[in-house]
């Protein structure tokens, strides 16, 4: 088993914009109306993945993505074509990647890391949107939790990131965004570092992890060479 440090990077809210999706949605609604639709998609959309996990039922992460945005359409009062719908599903592949994620996952792989992306999407949705991006050439490894049928926080998609790594738990930390995933990372002994976007409040269920920055450019310089 390795012992050399391993990053494991959440994908959607933490190298990809999920929200910017607004921007697509704007063409079709108001453009008030399309940023309180993709915030509520986006909320809806990891809704269904915990209430998916908590009855021990999967389904992939397109199926829930999809459904989410019939929800929040309805939530809206809005309708669209199913072509129109089809269309901004397919966008999912094309989400804008933060400014700071290619930069930031070039400085940690120069730093020795081994870097892998880890995400609820599944291996089609990671493989079109890491292409998209360019961001697929920083990886050695993409992670999908549809290998293990069941969403984060689930503690068995860490340890089975951790496997698929072939480190132990405690030598791999979790890079996200989404404070659930944080906790869950480290309720299952993973470690953890937060790329707070948003400068919202941590949730009540959790601590903030002993790492903690604004963008990935921040989190090269916290970690510096191999240091985990």
């Amino acid at each position: 088993m390795h012992s050399t440090p391993a990053l494991a990077f959440d994908v959607y809210g933490t190298l990809v914009d999920p929200i910017g999706i607004s921007a697509q949605l704007a063409r079709h609604l108001p453009g008030e109306v399309a940023g309180r639709v993709a915030e509520v998609w986006r909320r809806k959309q990891l809704e269904i993945t915990f209430r998916l996990t908590a009855m021990g039922r999967y389904e992939d992460f397109e199926w829930c993505t999809r459904r989410a945005l019939t929800y929040a359409l309805a939530h809206a009062g809005h309708e669209l074509p199913a072509s129109i719908q089809d269309s901004l599903i397919a966008r999912y592949d094309h989400l804008d990647p933060f400014p700071d994620a290619a930069p930031g996952l070039a400085r940690l792989r120069t730093e020795g890391y081994l870097l892998a992306a880890f995400s609820n999407g599944t291996p089609a949705m990671l493989a079109a949107v890491l292409a998209a991006t360019g961001l697929r050439e920083h990886f050695d490894e993409v992670i999908s939790v549809d290998e293990v049928r069941v969403f984060k926080p689930s503690p068995l998609t860490y340890h089975h990131a951790a496997r698929r790594l072939d480190r132990a738990p405690s030598a791999v930390r979790l890079i996200s965004s989404n404070p659930f995933d944080i906790i869950g990372a480290e309720a299952a002994g993973l470690r953890a570092a937060w790329i707070d976007r948003t400068g919202g409040a941590f949730e009540a269920d959790g601590t903030p992890p002993d790492v903690v920055v604004t963008t990935l450019t921040d989190l090269a310089d916290r970690l510096g060479r191999g240091a985990g």
